[in-house]
């Protein structure tokens, strides 16, 4: 019996361990759920770009000496705070999209968007970066600066070229 038993709490702890390291969300509370002396209430997330799901941020005309900048905000409309992050992917011509270098930074409004705010640049094609001003909270709009140049060595050979790229903005529920 105690073979069996051991046997049976091996199997449930490999079962376990297996789904945690599958990767994903799992969830053994529902949405609510009462417990002796806690009441526990799942959270919403919500994030809009300029006041909708997504956001064109329009063309961009850019050189080696005319860097541009695009403001855009983010408005966190759920009920629990958040961290931001941004992420981008370069989708089209890699000969110009690679000697392209991105910043996203904080301003206080769309009028304070301008080139040359302060940060290191980045390759465009895979920035990841956490978002600044701390935690977004419930309700809260937050500006934020994205600036595209091209490194000073680009080719003129590439001059008149036209990139894409998608950015990706992401939250998550933070404790503060």
């Amino acid at each position: 019996l105690r073979a069996l038993a051991r046997a049976t709490l091996a199997a449930s702890v490999a079962m376990v361990i297996g789904l945690s390291g599958a990767g994903g969300t799992y969830a053994f509370l529902p949405g609510t759920a009462n417990a002796p002396g806690a009441y526990l209430t799942a959270g919403t997330l919500g994030l809009q770009l300029n006041g909708a799901s997504s956001a064109a941020l329009g063309a961009f005309a850019v050189s080696p000496n005319t860097p541009v900048a695009k403001a855009f905000s983010v408005k966190n409309t759920g009920d629990v705070p958040a961290t931001l992050a941004a992420e981008i992917e370069a989708t089209s011509t890699p000969q110009i999209s690679s000697r392209a270098l991105a910043r996203i930074t904080q301003v206080a409004n769309a009028a304070a968007c301008t080139t040359g705010l302060g940060g290191t640049q980045t390759a465009l094609h895979g920035y990841s970066a956490t978002l600044g001003g701390g935690s977004l909270t419930a309700g809260a709009t937050r500006w934020f600066c994205f600036e595209v140049a091209l490194a000073a060595n680009t080719p003129a050979t590439l001059s008149g070229q036209g990139f894409g790229f998608d950015i990706t903005i992401n939250g998550r529920q933070s404790t503060n």
